[in-house]
């Protein structure tokens, strides 16, 4: 059996969250085309292919700090690469070469990476002399050890970046049998709330959905009416955000909860009951103490 972890490392919004979600062929993971959209180091175990398993850690993307919080999704990113066999440093060819990208490689290098390989997003939407010239110039950039091209939307591309992984991975050392035990799957609590985050992140505008969090404070299967519910509350800084949130009449908060049953109803067979709160926690991206009671903790 072989093994490994791989980290996947970029400045935000160039297809990190796409390219796993793509290789697993499912939303592990919430994307979305808003910056920021992965808080925190999420693993999840890979196992699809015989001989082979690998565990995925999708990171935040690097970017200049401007709260607490922004410090502590840049921490995760770090504490992925010290847990790596090898990184997958992608960047999106759509987007020029910038200061965010330096920072990233900036800090592979004060790490010390190495196993680095150069992944080369979004290919579709560069016309081919174009794409040479961004090829060349960013695989100088950093000690790569190999780079492939990719449209993380494409499977056959997406085939091409586990075998480009699997041909880097080495003998598990252990009893084959601990990788089972090992496996790493997000729990329901989780994906749930990073699920109802994502609907937020895509139904408002500007910086309401950078400020807030999500706490699922029950998470009940009734057996006998075979209904999942969920009972969360969705945490803001100001309570001039509380009402927008909300909307008029309730609105706002309706629509969120008939999109998150939607959602649900396509991954659980069973009725989904839903109830929400919306609660101020001033300036909590700059309180280490509510940060860690909405859960990001080091």
């Amino acid at each position: 059996m072989k093994y490994g972890i791989v980290s996947i490392v970029g400045k935000p919004n160039v297809g990190k969250s796409t390219l796993i979600n793509g290789i697993f062929k499912k939303e592990v993971v919430i994307s979305s085309s808003k910056p920021q959209t992965t808080r925190n180091m999420i693993e999840v175990t890979y196992d699809d292919l015989d001989g082979y398993v690998i565990d995925f850690i999708d990171t935040p993307g690097l970017h200049t700090p401007k709260n607490k919080l922004d410090l502590f999704l840049n921490s995760q990113v770090k504490a992925s690469l010290k847990k790596s066999d090898f990184i997958l440093f992608i960047f999106d060819v759509s987007r020029d070469y910038d200061e965010e990208d330096a920072e990233c490689l900036k800090v592979l290098k004060d790490f010390h990476a190495e196993n680095v390989i150069l992944v080369f997003n979004k290919i579709d939407l560069k016309p081919e002399a174009e794409l040479a010239r961004i090829i060349e110039f960013v695989k100088h950039q950093f000690s790569f050890n190999d780079y492939i091209q990719i449209s993380a939307n494409n499977s056959s591309d997406i085939s091409k970046v586990v075998e480009k992984i699997t041909s880097n991975l080495k003998e598990y050392e252990g009893d084959d049998s601990d990788l089972k035990v090992m496996k790493k799957d997000i729990s329901d609590k989780f994906f749930i709330s990073e699920l109802i985050r994502k609907i937020i992140i895509n139904n408002f505008r500007q910086e309401i959905p950078y400020g807030i969090a999500i706490v699922i404070d029950e998470l009940k299967y009734d057996e006998t009416k075979k209904m999942l519910s969920i009972i969360y509350s969705i945490i803001v800084e100001k309570e001039s955000q509380k009402p927008i949130i909300i909307g008029k009449g309730g609105k706002m908060m309706k629509n969120i909860n008939i999109i998150l049953r939607n959602e649900l109803l396509k991954i659980y067979d069973c009725k989904i009951f839903t109830n929400s709160f919306v609660k101020v926690k001033r300036d909590w991206r700059n309180s280490v103490t509510q940060m860690k009671e909405l859960g990001y903790k080091k």
